[in-house]
């Protein structure tokens, strides 16, 4: 199934929900909507606090990806590097390479991948250095 048609869905679905909901409250006259929704807004506030919980201890990577990429010269990832990073190297790109050599991934399952790259020079994952990082040769 499609992205559009899954979100389409999503929407009609809730949509639905929100309709049929006051449709019942609207039945249950105001004393009890009342008392309904006073439930109803408990179980939905502990559900967002396990969601909000939950987020804080798991974290968010902020992944990178660079699956199925073609690129001429080399493909270099970096992030939480807290000191220098200096890249060289050729500066003329070269040939993209027909299909793609060896699969490169990071095994950490720490968001970084670089799945099925087709790249004319390295592929380089880096991630959390607490030094400098140096590709190639110096700039100045």
């Amino acid at each position: 199934m499609g992205s559009t048609r899954w979100r389409w869905l999503v929407w009609v679905g809730a949509g639905i929900s929100v309709v049929g909901l006051a449709f019942f409250l609207w039945g249950e006259g105001l004393d009890r909507a009342n008392q309904w929704a006073g439930v109803l807004g408990l179980f939905v506030g502990l559900a967002g606090l396990v969601l909000s919980v939950t987020g804080g201890i798991r974290g968010r990577g902020g992944g990178q990806s660079a699956d199925g990429a073609a690129a001429g010269g080399s493909v270099r990832m970096v992030r939480n590097v807290k000191g220098d990073v200096v890249i060289g190297g050729s500066p003329t790109p070269g040939a993209v390479p027909d299909a793609a050599t060896t699969p490169v991934t990071d095994t950490a399952d720490d968001g970084q991948s670089a799945r099925g790259v087709r790249a004319g020079g390295d592929v380089n994952l880096v991630d959390g250095v607490e030094g400098s990082v140096r590709f190639g040769e110096q700039q100045p």
